[in-house]
């Protein structure tokens, strides 16, 4: 063999080297423009929409009488029948409030559950102190959705 294929080619290498980073800036590539659909152009004009107050619903019910059972009546709950017509079983967990006509007393509390049969429309309410006088039976209070 020859003395010339032993030694290396430095002319092949330095075809291989990557190019040396230039610090001029490219041009701006020339795009198309985005296609236009009909969902994009379409935009709902824009107008200053006051914020919604909230107005609370009110359902009647009037008080039949405490939660009692064949040796007990529990003052702290009441049986009360829903006079509007409304679903009564949307009711659970609402708030109760039952104003006395003759004082500012007030007596607030929660619907717990339905007594009964459906069709009854009866509910089941907690009061939120210590119970319900007497005095409040057959009176009419509000139920806040």
């Amino acid at each position: 063999m020859s003395e010339k294929s032993k030694k290396p080619a430095t002319k092949k290498t330095t075809a291989k080297k990557p190019a040396a980073k230039s610090t001029a800036k490219k041009a701006p590539s020339k795009k198309s423009p985005p296609k236009k659909t009909t969902t994009a152009t379409k935009k709902k004009p824009t107008t200053t929409a006051k914020p919604r107050s909230r107005k609370l619903k009110i359902i009647k019910a009037q008080i039949l009488s405490y939660r009692r059972n064949n040796r007990l009546q529990t003052t702290n709950q009441a049986i009360a029948k829903i006079l509007d017509d409304c679903n009564h079983k949307t009711l659970i967990g609402k708030k109760f409030v039952l104003e006395f006509p003759d004082s500012e007393a007030i007596a607030k509390g929660v619907v717990t559950g339905i007594h009964g049969k459906s069709k009854s429309r009866l509910v089941r309410i907690r009061f939120d102190n210590a119970g319900m006088s007497g005095y409040a039976l057959n009176l009419i209070g509000d139920i806040h959705i």
